[in-house]
């Protein structure tokens, strides 16, 4: 019995992680604490998993805006019921993924008011499907939102590079 078991527990394990490198999928759950700007943790069926927010890096909790890009994405989320477009499993099993609350995409919400950089690469035409990503942060730059009223704001893959890893922090 406990055999059967095992194997029915690694074929489920299976086939969530065939359909994790298949694509895009969703989980729904709630949220139960921000670890920092761009990461948190959600509950789903008594599980819980690990979220670091697709294609946007904010700023480190140890850094300029690092406090006010968290606080931001827990008023947000804490507590609130909320859908992840997962989109891969990151490493250590983190799923990376966008959160929507209802319709609305709470990253692109953090780059629109300053508190993040988008990691997507702009367009190289005119021509060219602009994500709403690239136009938030481009609006965000040229009103000085956020951590864009700082002359020269340090990029956080920038930050960690010269203070050190994210991994250095408390989680």
């Amino acid at each position: 019995m406990k055999h059967a078991l095992r194997l029915s527990v690694l074929f489920a394990l299976s086939a969530a992680l065939a359909i994790v490198r298949a694509g895009d999928f969703e989980l729904a759950g709630q949220v139960q604490r921000v670890i920092d700007g761009d990461s948190l943790i959600m509950e789903m069926r008594g599980i819980r998993y690990r979220i670091e927010l697709a294609d946007i890096d904010a700023p480190e909790l140890n850094q300029p805006w690092g406090s006010l890009a968290a606080d931001a994405l827990q008023r947000s989320l804490t507590g609130r019921f909320v859908v992840i477009t997962a989109s891969r499993l990151g490493a250590n099993g983190v799923v990376v993924g966008t959160p929507l609350v209802g319709r609305r995409d709470v990253a692109l919400d953090l780059i629109y008011a300053g508190l993040a950089w988008t990691t997507l690469p702009a367009p190289d035409t005119d021509d060219e499907f602009v994500h709403p990503y690239i136009t938030a942060e481009r609006d965000a730059r040229w009103l000085g939102r956020g951590l864009w009223s700082d002359p020269e704001p340090m990029p956080p893959w920038q930050w960690r590079r010269q203070i050190g890893s994210r991994t250095d922090w408390p989680q």
